[in-house]
């Protein structure tokens, strides 16, 4: 197969343990750009799986790195970094206009469901993959099927894989793990995340001050005074800094003495170090807290990454994209893409590969009615554009964003109080505003994709979609031409061949020497009431 594509541009978002099996396969490859963004940055417990980075390179940036790494190995492929959020000011839907295909190797659930917003908005041709721990998935989306926001993940699970730590945590769980990590760097003497230099561990203000005060944290807590206290017993309200420093200082004081743990979610002295760490971390960057009980549960589920995973979801990945490339106008392989690959590695290795579910109609993020408008947010007003979407769906409206209701055609009260305020009061300039327009039936009419633009007082609405690329393709399936009807010759053939088989078998076992060896199993999915295709690859 030929990997040389000097017209196309890729975009991979995440450079961690995913991304770097990724960048190891199309190191052979030639691509017009290949981008890859990060907002990460590398810690020691990377190292043992993401093979691009190495100690020296602790605390830089994880695209940046693998980007200087890949330009020595692979000078051909073209790689461009960005130390940043993709959903950061500057990486809006113009941005991903450049792209024939964006390669997801993410962590988490939010980033995911952006990337899958702005893709679907805009026609481009995804690849996802995830793991935790010996198990793993791949996944294509397109237009016209199933995409990633479909059908949301259970809330549920009760897994969180390591890798969501960040050096800038956005949520409560991260802190937890954050916290657990302390734990056993702290007491097991086990070598993680965090650095473990530059303070007394016999003094408990010297470990404090070392991971909760600091010029780099948001909200720098301050040892203030405090009583010691033995045991959780808030559950009624909020607890005080003072409060939470006192459950520290005693949880520490005491596993301190203590000699090497093992972490226990049943012990009570390690859940209200974990408790207390928790809660002060979230204070340091100002993240709502969850309770007692939560953190508790959250502690004891972390799973690794483990790499051999990664590098089989990865590889998963890659094949989907070569095969869109390579043959995205071909039916056969628009309905190969359309699966998802389940991996389990381990005792029990396979890969199980079953048809993706339909789409589902009620999935805003990749509603066919998609549209753009770009307008001066300083002085186009509410009652402008509202007017103009009326004009333009010919309905009356209801517009929400982020599950709030900004105009409703039926409540004259609420519309009163922002008619008349100016785009910028309610969105913002930097970003993409995302609007979810629906009828008074609450009907979905059309998702509107809102930004600034200095100067631009006229108000013009037209569809995101891209068409002037080679790989923004229409779907072959709904072109697909009428099969030609057979002659007799060919019908008589055919019987021909059924009734002596061994006519052919020379030839099959021909074809089968030259290609690539496809073990298939069955196994019953009680589930979906079918059975699943057991896929073992072999070269």
């Amino acid at each position: 197969m030929n990997y040389n594509y000097p017209n196309i541009r890729i975009l991979m978002v995440g450079v961690g343990g995913i991304g770097c099996e990724i960048l190891k396969i199309v190191s052979k490859f030639t691509f017009q750009e290949f981008h890859i963004i990060d907002m990460d940055t590398i810690e020691v417990s990377n190292l043992n799986r993401q093979f691009l980075f190495r100690l020296e390179h602790r605390g830089q940036s994880k695209s940046l790195v693998a980007a200087e790494t890949m330009k020595k190995m692979a000078p051909q492929l073209n790689i461009i970094a960005h130390f940043a959020a993709i959903n950061s000011p500057g990486y809006t839907m113009d941005f991903f206009r450049q792209f024939d295909a964006v390669i997801m190797a993410l962590d988490n659930a939010e980033t995911r469901s952006y990337v899958n917003k702005v893709c679907q908005a805009l026609g481009i041709f995804i690849v996802d993959a995830g793991s935790m721990g010996f198990k793993g998935q791949a996944n294509a989306y397109y237009q016209g099927t199933v995409c990633y926001d479909c059908y949301p993940i259970a809330t549920t699970q009760k897994q969180y894989p390591a890798c969501t730590i960040r050096s800038q945590p956005s949520n409560c769980t991260h802190c937890v793990i954050w916290a657990k990590y302390l734990f056993t760097q702290l007491f097991s003497g086990e070598v993680g995340i965090l650095e473990v230099e530059g303070f007394d561990k016999s003094q408990p203000n010297s470990v404090f001050n070392k991971f909760f005060k600091g010029e780099e944290m948001p909200n720098s807590i301050d040892i203030v005074e405090h009583e010691l206290i033995k045991k959780y017993h808030f559950a009624e309200r909020k607890e005080s800094l003072e409060e939470l420093q006192g459950m520290w200082f005693y949880a520490y004081d005491e596993l301190n003495h203590l000699g090497q743990l093992q972490y226990d979610k049943d012990d009570d002295l390690h859940v209200l170090f974990i408790y207390a760490s928790t809660a002060l971390r979230c204070r340091n960057f100002k993240i709502e807290q969850y309770d007692y009980q939560q953190i508790k549960s959250i502690s004891g589920n972390i799973i690794h990454a483990i790499a051999s995973t990664n590098s089989i979801v990865a590889a998963l990945e890659i094949q989907r994209l070569l095969s869109f490339i390579e043959n995205h106008d071909k039916v056969k392989y628009y309905q190969d893409l359309n699966a998802a690959s389940y991996v389990q590695t381990g005792k029990k290795e396979r890969i199980l590969t079953l048809k993706a579910a339909s789409p589902n109609p009620l999935c805003n993020s990749c509603f066919h009615n998609q549209i753009y408008s770009k307008v001066d947010f300083q002085v186009v007003k509410v009652v402008d554009l509202v007017n103009s979407l009326k004009n333009y769906l010919n309905s009356e409206i209801n517009i929400v964003s982020l599950s709030r209701i900004i105009w409703d055609d039926e409540d004259e009260d609420d519309n009163s109080a922002i008619r008349d305020k100016k785009l910028t009061e309610l969105f913002k300039l930097e970003l993409d505003n995302r609007l979810i327009i629906k009828s008074i039936e609450e009907k979905f009419l059309a998702v509107l994709w809102l930004q600034h633009m200095a100067g631009q007082t006229e108000i013009q609405f037209a569809s995101t979609k891209i068409s002037d690329k080679i790989l923004r393709f229409k779907n072959p399936l709904q072109h697909k031409k009428k099969e030609r009807v057979r002659t007799q010759t060919e019908i008589k053939e055919l019987k021909e061949t059924e009734i002596m088989p061994i006519k052919n078998a020379e030839k099959f076992q021909t074809a089968a020497q030259k290609s690539t060896e496809i073990l298939i199993d069955e196994e019953p999915n009680e589930q979906a009431g079918q059975s699943k295709k057991v896929e073992l690859v072999i070269d």
